[in-house]
């Protein structure tokens, strides 16, 4: 069904798990796996912002590519930008032709194992991409985090 997946990810602990349902999707819908880290907007000379993406770009491969490569998945892209990050992914998702984006609720771990279920809203980068996303966009929910649920 779903031939190309938009992964979302801001290289934080929490990313780790959705990255994991990412890939176990991906490889489920034989699709290529296309993983984006935004930088956000850089105030800083070309020179500079093509290094940040560089080192931006390492960071995504040490998190992700041995994993990938472990379980024998080689059909992935890597993309890294400056910029608005919901205007890149959307840019992104569009130019790629992409099925689905699937990302978290936010940028941190939105709650602690044994806090209040009842958590805020979503963070304002996946709120904004649901609204102007050209694909539907799958949300991971804190509950599906081992470590955070009550059975």
């Amino acid at each position: 069904m779903y031939k190309k997946i938009l992964f979302c990810t801001c290289l934080t602990e929490y990313c780790e798990h959705v990255f994991q349902f990412s890939l176990n999707m991906a490889r489920e819908n034989g699709a290529r796996l296309w993983i984006y880290h935004g930088l956000g907007r850089l105030n800083m000379a070309q020179d500079e912002t093509e290094e940040e993406i560089r080192k931006a770009e390492a960071r995504v491969i040490d998190a992700y590519v041995d994993t990938m490569k472990g379980e024998g998945f080689d059909n992935y892209s890597i993309n890294v930008s400056d910029g608005d990050v919901v205007s890149e992914i959307v840019k992104l998702a569009r130019n790629a032709d992409v099925d689905l984006i699937i990302m978290g609720t936010g940028t941190t771990v939105p709650m602690q194992a044994g806090e209040d279920v009842r958590v805020g809203p979503l963070g304002s980068v996946t709120m904004d991409t649901l609204l102007w996303s050209p694909c539907p966009v799958l949300v991971i929910p804190p509950a599906l985090v081992p470590g955070l649920t009550r059975r």
